[in-house]
C-alpha cells in the first residue's frame, strides 16, 4: 500500500531508467522500456508501440513482454498479450479485452485476476481485483510530452512493483491506441 509517482522519459523510445518515487520522494524502484528484437526497437523509434517494460528494486525484477507479432496473430488474433514474469518465472499474462471502456486484464497462474480500466477520454486508471475491489487508482498529466503519473495503491495483496508495471503497460498501450485513432501517417499494424 502507498503512493508512488514517476515521470516518463522525454524521448518515447528511450530505454533510460525511470525512477519511481514513494510518498517521501525517495526513489524506490527503477523502471525501463526494453526490446526483444531489432524490429521492435526500429518500430518504436518510428513512433510505434512500446512493447516491453521491466521494474526492479535491487532484489526483484518484474517484466511484461509482448508475445511476438507472428506468434500473436496465430495464438491470440483478437487480443494483444504480454507474459508477466517475476525474477524470470512466469506469474501470469496481461491482455487486452474487448469492452466499452479501455480495459486490460492480468490473469495470474494462481487463478487470480486484476482488471485495469480507464474512461474514453480520461487518463486516470482503476485496478480492481477478481472480487471487484479497487486496489489501485492513478492520475496522469494530460497534454505533456513526458507525462507524470501519481499512483495510489490501496491494498497490500499484490507487490506494488507489479501493479505499477501493469499500469505502465496499460497506459502505454492506451496511448498507442489513442494516437492510432487520430490517424495520420503510415500504420504498420503488422508489427503491433
Amino acid at each position: 500500500m502507498g503512493r508512488y509517482h514517476f515521470k516518463e522519459n522525454f524521448f518515447d523510445a528511450s530505454t533510460e531508467v525511470i525512477d519511481v518515487f514513494d510518498e517521501s520522494n525517495r526513489p524506490v524502484y527503477q523502471m525501463s522500456l526494453f526490446y526483444t528484437s531489432g524490429t521492435q526497437q526500429v518500430m518504436s523509434f518510428m513512433g510505434r508501440q512500446k512493447h516491453n517494460f521491466k521494474i526492479e528494486d535491487g532484489k526483484n525484477i518484474y517484466t511484461i513482454t509482448q508475445e511476438g507479432s507472428i506468434e500473436g496473430r496465430i495464438k491470440t488474433p483478437f487480443s494483444t498479450v504480454w507474459d508477466v514474469e517475476k525474477n524470470g518465472r512466469k506469474i501470469g499474462v496481461f491482455s487486452t479485452q474487448m469492452a466499452l471502456k479501455p480495459r486490460m486484464v492480468f490473469k495470474g497462474v494462481q487463478g487470480d485476476a486484476i482488471t485495469l480500466e480507464s474512461g474514453f477520454i480520461s487518463r486516470s486508471v482503476k485496478a480492481k481485483d477478481h472480487s471487484g475491489r479497487v486496489i489501485m487508482t492513478t492520475k496522469s498529466e494530460r497534454f505533456k510530452i513526458a507525462s507524470g503519473h501519481d499512483i495510489h495503491i490501496t491494498d497490500g495483496t499484490y507487490n506494488p512493483m507489479m501493479l505499477i508495471l501493469l499500469f505502465q503497460g496499460f497506459f502505454e498501450f492506451q496511448e498507442h491506441r489513442r494516437k492510432k485513432s487520430g490517424g495520420g501517417g503510415f500504420d504498420f499494424d503488422f508489427f503491433d
